[in-house]
């Protein structure tokens, strides 16, 4: 797991007036002299998120035993190692948020009234999905050096984007009915090649993509593409699918109603995740932990995270001092074991939050 060091200044007077807590002294060690001290030990954790062998056997370091929630100005989607979150505000334009430079909004492309953040990489670059004032028309783009760029194809959607730029969503494609699952890699757009429409969710740094394609009878099935082997399904026994998350290792999460799995090794194996309702995945880490929702319905859900170690947790459980809140959806986890999502506080929906590890 990497450290990284607390060198760059709080915004408090940002965080007074968006009304979060001010961060300088929650990040004021670096993260890993909080878990050791030791040389070896530190190159073991290091190891830890990489290895698929050691990720199982780190008990400490990838799920924390409290949280401290801090409030975000955005409805965040994903965090990247640095802390840095991708989101939309709530006037619906697509933002950056970090504890350095606080919120910067992108402006929304001409043609469109609204945009959602919906990624980033690690370099803080920005992705989004634009959409007209009647909703007939979305386009996906970049938001990269303060410049908004428009990525080719009609009724576009981009849902990740990996640190070679390499940009994953839907897009109609010529000679199909539907949108199809696609990759965005240096300004081109390719089809990953289903036969009947789907979406790509998810990009690893190896060009891994992962997400759903539906066959002729309306069924849609997880999958997994990549250059050397094309477009392959993971065989799961549900008739519905869909890996919706996928880390460094290859490793994907995969949703197949009521069930959730772990592909790795090519191989399924199921989680146990909430016993008595349905959970659905949203996030993975290079550690293998999942987060994500569960609940009878959308509507009376809560955030949960995941591990082989640690098994099944309901982070309301965890949370130090979130009087007024319920957390009910973590969207993303990164690899320094922070977690973003959205839930109510004191009657307002959709808040945006952030749990910071507390080791």
């Amino acid at each position: 797991m990497d450290c990284w060091p607390d060198t760059e200044p709080s915004n408090i007077a940002h965080s007074r007036r968006v009304g979060i807590v001010p961060l300088a002294f929650l990040y004021g060690t670096p993260f890993c002299q909080l878990m050791t001290t030791s040389f070896a030990t530190m190159l073991l954790l290091s190891l830890a998120c990489s290895s698929p062998a050691l990720a199982q056997n780190i008990a400490k370091g990838c799920i924390a035993e409290h949280y401290r929630l801090v409030a975000l100005p955005l409805h965040p989607t994903r965090i990247n190692d640095r802390g840095q979150v991708s989101g939309t505000t709530p006037t619906r334009k697509a933002a950056l948020w970090s504890r350095s430079g606080g919120l910067r909004v992108a402006a929304v492309p001409t043609g469109y009234t609204i945009a959602e953040g919906t990624g980033l990489n690690s370099a803080g670059h920005l992705i989004g999905v634009a959409t007209n004032e009647d909703g007939s028309e979305r386009r996906a783009f970049t938001f990269i050096g303060g410049k908004r760029m428009l990525l080719p194809g009609k009724q576009s959607r981009a849902t990740a984007i990996n640190d070679a730029d390499e940009i994953t969503g839907e897009a109609m494609v010529e000679c199909k009915s539907a949108a199809s699952p696609v990759l965005w890699r240096n300004g081109a757009l390719i089809d990953l090649g289903a036969c009947c429409g789907g979406t790509a969710f998810a990009v690893n740094d190896r060009g891994q993509v992962a997400g759903q394609i539906y066959d002729k009878d309306g069924h849609y099935h997880a999958f997994l593409w990549d250059v050397g082997a094309g477009l392959q399904t993971i065989g799961v026994d549900e008739d519905y699918s869909a890996s919706v998350a996928i880390n460094k290792a290859g490793h994907v999460a995969v949703q197949a109603f009521p069930h959730t799995y772990l592909y790795k090794d090519e191989r399924a194996s199921p989680l146990q995740l909430s016993p008595k309702y349905p959970s659905q995945p949203r996030g993975l880490n290079d550690c293998d932990v999942i987060v994500g929702s569960f609940g009878k319905h959308s509507d009376d859900s809560k955030a949960f995270v995941q591990d082989s170690v640690h098994g099944f947790i309901d982070l309301n459980e965890r949370v130090l001092s979130a009087a007024g809140w319920k957390l009910e959806v973590a969207s993303s986890i990164n690899n320094r074991g922070e977690i973003v999502g959205w839930g109510d506080f004191k009657g307002d929906e959709d808040q945006g939050f952030l749990l910071l590890p507390q080791w």
